[in-house]
């Protein structure tokens, strides 16, 4: 029996512990050969010798199919070296036992059962904390709906059962998580040093390529270990992205990049294996980080500096700031009357019978909405004279800036859909659209970010960017439409003037005259109201956009363009103070450094930079802009009726004065229905204006001693070399100037007219 015993400790099937279905071993009753006590003693072995023959079978099964190379090498540790060393163990009480040691034989060479049960009892506990790992590792017979624990997962459980009070536990959960970082450090060495997805375990790796062809790769966190920060994360896609374009360049660019500053990205590899051959496990998060940061800025000084100068940066962003961000004015102006003027085209021309019941007729196709943009640009270059030089700023956004349909069925940036990273994703807008306003479809302003401008630059970003131009747009666009009613010489003064002395002076001239006269002044006393309000919405608006263009937008804009033109020199710019005053910020030229920020910190504080003029235009307050979208579209319905009325009074004034009639309309009556429509609107835009200047109230009190909150890695200590975004004015800067009415008592607020 003591033979039996040591054979199915070794891993062997034995009719002792185990028999064969139907028959009885003979620790069972009713032929049991042995006493209760003895058969205790058996069942903890046997116990003990099934636990090992399950743990030996499924991590064989782990370690031939399991999709992570981390469990995988885990598995393959717990056979090798764990049960190798329970192996060494019977082998080693099979030797004490033929050597007739005393510890183990006693007198008359009788081995005592419970000496055997003792040397093996350390196990049990062991052995059962193995199966639990490989049970968590993969389910011997998992559901239909469960998923196997990822390489992530195994080293964060690791890691918490190596915080326990036995000695034995903890020594197998150090070297089995020791085993599981190696491989985890193998995996990541080859997307660090080469940008090269893993060969084996490419779907357990926490970076994952969404698409072959455009090189576009993104973090998934949970497969992220816990030692792993979001920031190092972003790091190491950072240098893996950076590795991947650099390998796409054309052979002429390369050997370009190469001689001009005597190295290449397999040059480099030595000096990054040293880097990481320094981190060890277990893996500490800082010596990680720090080996990260290491071959990021040895990659950026030595070859991204003339992958992405910083002439090409500056170049980009003058773009998004002139076009997207509306820098300049004559931009904005010229793409709104092309708009204006090509959805009125469609207005008037004829429908199609089979259209006439829908909206079909008036859409706009995207071909329609590129020519455009490509209109407007046509203008502006013909805006300077033939001797002003080459404009090349408007060059290239003529190239990489496009005006296309949006997708009605994305995400809005930075909302929760998005929302996978929270120190540095965008910050989360308000989900009121502003793009629907331009033209009689959802359109983008959109910038290509092609290689290598994704190294600093997102689709995200970009998203960003499309957001705030139609939001700015929508303010210059109601504000133009306002200010046209002006033009309409009719409706604001008598027109056409009245005949000339010799007719008026005749009875029959001075009736026609005085009948015109009274014509006139009722219609200046019917539209005194409409005045009143469309005077006090241009004046909302025009204050409006002179805060947020001049104030935020451009403020903002040029104190990010010092930090990228002049890095080294942070803690010498001194932020624009809120009064706006400025003080002498650019160093000497001793003070120049020749070097350039590196790519992922340039990225990092380009999304601070849009994070700050996002929350400082009120883009993430929805009660402000579900208002301000309302206030839009009763600006655009107020303008309509307008000139609706307009064109009815010219009707009517031609069937009293010349005596032509339309038998087709009623112009008297269609008269009365739009002054009750004009009057309804007048009060709507009144009621507007009001709500939105008491909600910049409370913006205003709920934003005191608010400082930067919303900004994108707030909670990040900021350095000197790291990016400051600017604190402008808060609200109360724009409030003073639209405090036009003050309280009565009731504290009821007046009228805005």
């Amino acid at each position: 029996m003591l033979h039996e015993i040591l054979l199915s400790l070794s891993g062997h099937p034995s009719a002792l512990f185990d028999p064969q279905s139907g028959h009885s071993h003979v620790t069972s009753k009713p032929i049991a050969l042995l006493s209760p006590p003895e058969a205790e003693l058996l069942s903890s072995l046997g116990h003990l010798s099934r636990l090992h023959r399950q743990i030996r079978d499924h991590v064989a099964s782990i370690a031939s199919s399991h999709p992570s190379t981390v469990c995988r090498a885990v598995a393959t540790a717990i056979s090798s070296h764990h049960l190798e060393k329970f192996q060494q163990k019977v082998l080693h009480v099979e030797a004490s036992i033929l050597s007739q040691d005393a510890s183990t034989v006693g007198a008359y060479n009788i081995v005592p059962l419970a000496g055997i049960v003792g040397d093996f009892s350390e196990w049990v506990r062991l052995m059962e904390w193995l199966w639990e790992i490989t049970n968590f590792i993969a389910a011997p017979e998992p559901p239909k709906d469960s998923r196997a624990a990822s390489g992530a997962d195994i080293i964060d459980k690791l890691r918490t059962a190596a915080q326990t009070g036995y000695p034995d536990i903890e020594q197998a959960a150090l070297h089995l998580g020791a085993v599981a970082e190696t491989s985890w450090l193998r995996q990541l060495s080859t997307w660090l040093l080469y940008g090269r997805l893993p060969a084996f375990g490419k779907s357990d790796f926490f970076i994952q390529d969404e698409s072959d062809e455009d090189l576009s790769f993104t973090v998934n966190h949970k497969l992220l270990p816990k030692f792993v920060t979001r920031h190092t994360a972003a790091s190491i896609l950072f240098v893996g992205k950076s590795l991947n374009q650099i390998r796409s360049l054309p052979a002429n660019s390369k050997s370009m990049t190469g001689r001009s500053f005597g190295a290449s990205e397999m040059e480099l590899v030595p000096a990054h294996v040293a880097h990481l051959s320094e981190v060890k496990a277990p893996i500490l998060s800082a010596k990680l980080s720090e080996a990260v940061a290491n071959i990021r800025l040895s990659l950026s000084r030595n070859l991204l500096q003339h992958l992405l100068p910083q002439e090409k940066i500056v170049e980009i962003l003058t773009v998004l700031h002139q076009f997207f961000l509306l820098g300049r004015g004559e931009f904005a102006m010229t793409l709104i009357a092309e708009s204006d003027e090509k959805t009125q085209s469609r207005h008037k021309a004829p429908m199609q019978p089979k259209l006439s019941r829908g909206i079909q007729g008036i859409l706009l196709k995207e071909g329609e909405i590129t020519q455009t943009l490509a209109r407007s640009f046509t203008i502006l270059s013909t805006l300077g004279g033939e001797d002003d030089n080459t404009d090349d700023i408007l060059d290239v956004a003529t190239d990489i800036v496009h005006l296309t349909v949006s997708d009605s069925s994305g995400h809005r940036p930075g909302t929760p859909g998005r929302a996978r990273d929270p120190s540095n994703i965008l910050p989360r807008m308000s989900n009121v659209a502003f793009n629907n306003l331009l033209l009689s479809v959802p359109t983008s302003l959109t910038l290509d970010v092609k290689s290598p401008l994704d190294l600093f630059m997102t689709k995200s970003d970009m998203e960003v960017y499309s957001a705030i131009n139609a939001y700015l747009l929508a303010f210059r666009r109601s504000h133009l439409h306002l200010s046209q009613l002006w033009r309409i010489s009719s409706i604001r003064r008598e027109y056409p003037p009245p005949p000339g002395y010799q007719y008026s002076n005749s009875p029959e001239g001075k009736a026609i005259l005085k009948r015109r006269r009274e014509r006139n002044n009722a219609r200046t006393r019917e539209l005194r109201k409409v005045w009143a309000t469309c005077a006090a919405a241009i004046f909302f608006l025009s204050e409006s956009e002179a805060y947020l263009q001049g104030e935020v937008v451009r403020g903002s804009f040029k104190h990010f363009l010092r930090w990228v033109e002049m890095p080294g020199t942070e803690s010498q710019l001194e932020p624009q103070s809120s009064s706006g005053s400025r003080r002498s910020q650019v160093p000497g030229p001793q003070e120049r450094r020749p070097e350039q920020h590196d790519p992922e910190a340039l990225s990092l504080a380009h999304r601070r930079f849009l994070s700050s003029i996002t929350y400082s235009l009120l883009l993430t307050d929805h009660a402000f802009t579900s208002a301000l979208r309302t206030c839009f579209t009763h600006v655009d319905e107020l303008a309509a009726y307008v000139t609706r009325l307009q064109s009815i009074q010219q009707n009517l004034d031609l069937e009293e004065d010349e005596g032509f009639e339309d038998y087709k309309h009623n112009y008297h009556q269609e008269e009365k229905d739009v002054k009750l429509e004009l009057d309804r609107s007048r009060r709507r835009l009144d009621s507007d204006l009001k709500a939105l200047v008491e909600r910049l109230r409370d913006i205003d009190s709920e934003r005191i001693g608010a400082g930067g909150i919303g900004i994108v890695g707030q909670e990040v200590v900021v350095s000197d070399k790291e990016y400051e975004p600017l604190k402008v004015g808060g609200v109360d800067r724009l409030l003073m100037k639209l405090d036009w009415s003050g309280e009565e008592e009731g504290d009821e607020i007046e009228d805005l007219v």
